[in-house]
């Protein structure tokens, strides 16, 4: 009897008992391992190198989001198409941007942060008086971003796309474009920082409106993209949201 106690016992079984203890065990609330994974866009006011470390209203709402929520943020700036890639791919946790359409399905929007308006503008001798001026037009667009391919379909231009609102510049100075495409604030913050001259540009011509949000890939837990969806909707009560806007404007 004790033999066969004994077999009953050994450490194959043993082992599978204690793998099917485990198994019963609740799973992590959240990624143990790693922080939450977030990609903001390195895009104008929303992520930008500031004294060699990154900044921007995206970069740091991210960051106080996920701490908010009780979570250590892993922020990295990437581009627009790479962020979207990442997020869709579940790479990564966490974006703030603009809808699109690589994304849909994949994320769930937790909140709006902020309305851009979105403006075309283009050298002082290529006037833009209404948005019939745009037909036929080269336009630069940041690669990725829905929204600017859409207006080519309304608006009649041709998209061109490029990596950021820098490269846009250069190829609208170099005579490439004939116009660039984005939210104001954010071709304003670009034009500074390169040292474009003003007097060489038109009146940018406004083209609509859009709203950011903050979206999170459904490969992260239900009840953390609860506590995420509370913790934004605390920042905006309490005017975290609207500091970091007068701080970073977009």
């Amino acid at each position: 009897m004790l033999h066969d106690s004994a077999h009953l016992f050994s450490r194959p079984v043993l082992a599978l008992l204690f793998l099917s203890l485990l198994s019963c065990l609740p799973a992590p609330a959240f990624a143990l391992d790693r922080g939450l994974r977030i990609v903001t866009v390195e895009l104008g006011a929303c992520g930008h190198m500031e004294g060699g470390r990154p900044a921007g209203f995206c970069f740091e709402l991210g960051n106080t989001l996920a701490r908010e929520a009780g979570l250590e943020p892993d922020n990295r700036l990437v581009p627009l198409a790479r962020g979207m890639e990442e997020v869709s791919t579940r790479k990564a946790d966490m974006i703030i941007t603009l809808p699109g359409d690589r994304i849909a399905g994949q994320v769930e929007d937790i909140g709006p942060v902020q309305s851009i308006i979105m403006v075309a503008w283009a050298r002082v001798e290529t006037p833009l008086r209404d948005a019939r001026d745009m037909a036929g037009k080269t336009v630069a667009v940041v690669r990725g971003a829905r929204q600017e391919f859409d207006r080519a379909k309304e608006l009649h231009f041709i998209p061109f796309p490029c990596k950021n609102y820098e490269l846009g510049f250069k190829m609208l100075m170099a005579g490439r474009v004939d116009a660039v495409l984005g939210p104001l604030q954010w071709l304003v913050e670009t034009a500074r920082r390169i040292n474009l001259n003003r007097r060489f540009l038109g009146q940018p011509l406004a083209v609509g409106r859009d709203f950011m949000h903050v979206y999170v890939s459904v490969s992260v837990p239900e009840a953390v993209r609860g506590r995420l969806r509370k913790a934004l909707n605390r920042l905006v009560e309490d005017g975290t949201v609207a500091r970091l806007r007068e701080r970073y404007p977009i």
